[in-house]
């Protein structure tokens, strides 16, 4: 995260001024890049949500199974349909929140890639503009 504008300041030529407008894309590149970084850290976070929910309904399905062959029940439990039901029913809102999550990183990587691009070319300007500046005056 913060390897970026370090990047960026070492793409600067030595005595080269930023202009305000520039700074402030560093500074929404910063933002950004912070906001992703809280983005995985909650994606992570809903990940070990839906494992766990899988593995308590896995659990469930297994005890349920074992109950039914302790007894001697001959039924069979719930099909492969019914599984899946079982499934989607208890873990729908949770795959929902990791699509909307998903699709922000999306949106957001897309975004970084566009400013980081912007910004290296405006630093290539004013390190250009520098130099003529520099230029001129020796």
């Amino acid at each position: 995260m913060n390897q970026q504008p370090r990047l960026f300041a070492r793409q600067l030529n030595p005595g080269v001024i930023l202009t305000q407008e520039l700074k402030m894309k560093i500074f929404n590149y910063e933002s950004l890049n912070r906001e992703k970084s809280q983005l995985e850290t909650e994606i992570s976070q809903i990940r070990k949500q839906q494992d766990s929910i899988e593995d308590k309904l896995a659990e469930a399905l297994a005890e349920d199974e074992f109950q039914r062959c302790l007894h001697g029940h001959m039924s069979s439990g719930p099909n492969d349909n019914e599984v899946l039901d079982i499934f989607k029913k208890h873990l729908s809102s949770t795959i929902d929140k990791l699509a909307s999550k998903y699709e922000r990183k999306i949106y957001l990587d897309i975004d970084l890639q566009k400013l980081k691009m912007t910004i290296e070319k405006e630093i290539m300007k004013v390190n250009d503009e520098a130099a003529a500046a520099d230029a001129a005056s020796n």
